[in-house]
């Protein structure tokens, strides 16, 4: 942020100068002026640029561990409101199937 606003006051001040020069109140010397502005002009995208490469790896990262801490987040949830209380329903229907038949066989046998 602070190297970009360097950026921004070189090209405000190359224009300065080159307004002093056309107004006639600094003499005429296109070099440094057109030098400044020209850092000022290159330089704020090439640390914009180089800002967002140093920020790119942490946030890929950081969404990385988001997205992992997210997904296990849902699949424990998924497992305690789903899978554990079907597998307990199919657990108690497997029972009741199981003394169904010995009712039925016993029934059988005396009948």
């Amino acid at each position: 942020m602070l190297v970009q606003a360097a950026m921004t006051l070189l090209q405000i001040a190359g224009g300065l100068w080159l307004v002093g020069q056309i107004a006639g109140v600094m003499a005429p010397n296109l070099g440094v002026p057109v030098l400044l502005m020209m850092c000022g002009i290159v330089g704020g995208p090439l640390v914009e640029w180089g800002c967002r490469m140093a920020a790119r790896g942490p946030a890929r990262r950081y969404g990385q561990d988001a997205e992992r801490r997210l997904c296990e987040s849902a699949a424990s949830c998924g497992r305690a409101r789903v899978l554990d209380p079907v597998a307990s329903e199919l657990l108690r229907y497997g029972e009741v199937r199981e003394q169904y038949g010995k009712v039925v066989r016993a029934e059988a046998g005396v009948g």
